[in-house]
């Protein structure tokens, strides 16, 4: 018994744990596996932020100018008020369904698809010129996109197309669209993310305004000129 006794005492002293070296070695490895999972991620944000614009805004841009082309129309221009000429004529994109000047509708954001249901059309859609809607991940809403932000926040952003009546000239109108999504855009746009100068601007009612210091917490509206 003894003799065991000592035994296991020389095993526990011969057991003096890890050293401060192999701890350090030990957190490296750990910090270097948190950094690569950080990157990773960022790569795969910024990979969705691209596909966004060219796959959903860029799209919608280029059906815009294709439908242009192709009837010498604006997409979205449902009404006007000048009289007698009829609706969708006058130049100026409202996305309204014909029933005013905007803001905005749901039912004009549909129209933009599948333009007036009356015989003949009073305004044509995407589908009625034999051009494709833009794909999107919310189905059945192809004027609308799901993007989760770096927080795990869901946001729905709806696009439509409306008129300056200042500067005079039509844009593409993205609500509820989060600060950090829209800052990245407006880099591949513009160049940089300032929100105030250049075709993709933050606000829709007039001049630019600075992105928000929260850029994931923040929804805002922007405006993409439409130039031919």
């Amino acid at each position: 018994m003894i003799h065991k006794t000592r035994r296991m005492l020389g095993q526990l002293r011969q057991n003096k744990g890890f050293t401060l070296v192999e701890m350090a070695l030990v957190l490296i490895i750990i910090g270097i596996i948190i950094g690569a999972i950080v990157k990773g991620n960022d790569l795969v944000r910024s990979a969705e932020q691209k596909r966004i614009y060219t796959k959903f805004l860029g799209d919608w841009r280029l059906a815009y100018l294709n439908f242009y082309d192709r009837t010498g129309k604006i997409l979205g221009d449902t009404y006007t008020t000048n009289a007698p000429v009829g609706p969708g004529q006058d130049g100026q994109a409202d996305t309204s369904a014909g029933a005013s000047a905007g803001p905005p509708t749901d039912a004009g954001r549909a129209d933009l698809s599948d333009g007036d249901a009356a015989a003949p059309p009073v305004y044509l859609g995407l589908s009625q010129v034999g051009l494709n809607t833009p794909t999107t991940n919310v189905p059945g809403l192809p004027y609308r996109y799901r993007y989760v932000d770096s927080q795990g926040t869901a946001h729905l952003m709806d696009v439509a197309f409306a008129w300056d009546g200042v500067t005079n000239y039509n844009y593409m109108m993205i609500n509820n669209i989060p600060a950090e999504l829209a800052m990245a855009i407006d880099t591949m746009i513009d160049g940089e993310a300032d929100g105030t100068t250049g075709d993709f601007i933050n606000g829709v009612g007039g001049a630019g305004n600075e992105w928000n210091a929260n850029p994931v917490a923040d929804e805002t509206d922007v405006r993409w000129r439409m130039q031919f």
